[in-house]
């Protein structure tokens, strides 16, 4: 498929109407994708402009109204009483996950982890405050053979809870994007809920410059795994960039979990402009 015509229709767009926009490509060799993306991220970033928010400006007065706890959004948002849960055993690992979907309402409390692996504990920590979702997770698993199984089916029951609590997705935002940083770490999360699970990432995981093998506790060859069962598992696309590499794997990561929680908080929100309405031009994603 060509894709010059998308420069020339923004082009005359933007003489039409007085507005600049910049318009980039960071990556994609598919025609039909680029050209999507492109008509998709204008809307969204003309959403923004009308509505006066930054994307990645969580305390602005805009976006306090838009999307604050005092808006119309979250409290249409806690009125789906959104939840999923699932318990699972297997020769392997012995797993609960329970996920609210409730803005956090009785504050860290509400998060509670402990997979016997730390680094897996911080991680789903940190993605749940940033998502300002309720997570109970608990696992038992054959730890005294390596971090593998209880590292992949935290993430696998953790995806599949997700994608339960997000229902049908209608009304809600579906995309986003979002940063996050730690230490020297900052990493960029664009994620839709699609329900066409893709994830790439050009992380420093296998091929950091210190020649880490592990990431706290974790494996990082695991860490790579983590990331791929959780994204395919909540039926999600996700994109991951690392924009500044940390001092260590390990701060690589948890920035990589505080973006991830803040995409997912914003996809997960409810748009009261869509009026229940899927965010798709076929009215549905369960085709």
């Amino acid at each position: 498929m060509k894709t010059q015509f998308v420069e020339t229709f923004f082009t005359n767009v933007a003489q039409s109407s007085g507005m600049d926009i910049s318009l980039v490509k960071v990556r994609g060799d598919n025609g039909h994708h680029v050209v999507e993306s492109a008509f998709k991220a204008f809307s969204r970033a003309l959403r923004n402009l009308i509505d006066g928010t930054d994307t990645n400006n969580y305390t602005s007065d805009e976006f306090e109204k838009m999307w604050g706890e005092k808006s119309v959004s979250y409290t249409a948002g806690l009125e789906l009483c959104r939840e999923g849960k699932l318990e699972r055993s297997t020769k392997e690992t012995s797993i609960l996950v329970h996920v609210l979907m409730n803005g956090l309402l009785k504050g860290s409390d509400s998060v509670q982890v402990d997979t016997g692996i730390k680094t897996m504990d911080e991680f789903v920590a940190i993605l749940a405050k940033e998502a300002k979702m309720s997570v109970e997770v608990k696992c038992n698993g054959d730890l005294y053979v390596d971090d593998h199984h209880t590292s992949e089916d935290v993430s696998i029951a953790l995806g599949q809870v997700l994608n339960t609590a997000f229902g049908t997705k209608a009304g809600l935002n579906r995309m986003w994007c979002a940063t996050g940083t730690n230490g020297d770490a900052e990493v960029e999360v664009t994620m839709d809920l699609s329900n066409r699970p893709c994830i790439t990432h050009n992380l420093s995981l296998s091929s950091n410059p210190n020649d880490e093998e592990y990431a706290g506790d974790l494996s990082i060859e695991m860490l790579d795994h983590v990331l791929e069962s959780l994204v395919m598992n909540s039926k999600s696309t996700v994109h991951i960039v690392e924009n500044k590499a940390g001092k260590t794997v390990l701060e690589t990561a948890m920035a990589t979990a505080m973006a991830y929680g803040a995409a997912l908080r914003m996809c997960a929100a409810v748009d009261p402009r869509r009026a229940g309405k899927t965010a798709s031009s076929k009215g549905t994603l369960s085709v």
